[in-house]
């Protein structure tokens, strides 16, 4: 599986909506993805629970010379990134 996977994030990523979301990224990566596209676009929150699944996908990925694009961000999820550090090691963009 050599192109570009897309996961369409929820609204917020909390407790109760980052069960499918880590699953669906965990997935991805066990299916041999080696480019997944997170779109941000509906995404106003995102909980400690949806940072460690982007996380663990983003080490799984580059542990295989591939990589997680985490794609039209708000500004308050952006806040949030650059509050934790996140925004350093993850590769943010637009589509």
């Amino acid at each position: 599986m050599s192109e570009r996977q897309y996961v369409r994030t929820p609204r917020r990523i909390d407790v109760k909506t980052n069960p499918a979301f880590d699953e669906e990224m965990k997935s991805l990566v066990a299916g041999g993805a080696d480019e997944i596209a997170v779109d941000m676009t509906d995404t106003v929150y995102i909980s400690s629970a949806g940072l460690r699944a982007l996380l663990s996908a983003t080490k799984a990925l580059r542990k295989k010379g591939g990589i997680v694009r985490v794609l039209n961000v708000a500004p308050q999820v952006m806040e949030v990134f650059d509050i934790t550090g996140y925004s350093g090691f993850l590769t943010i963009g637009e589509d």
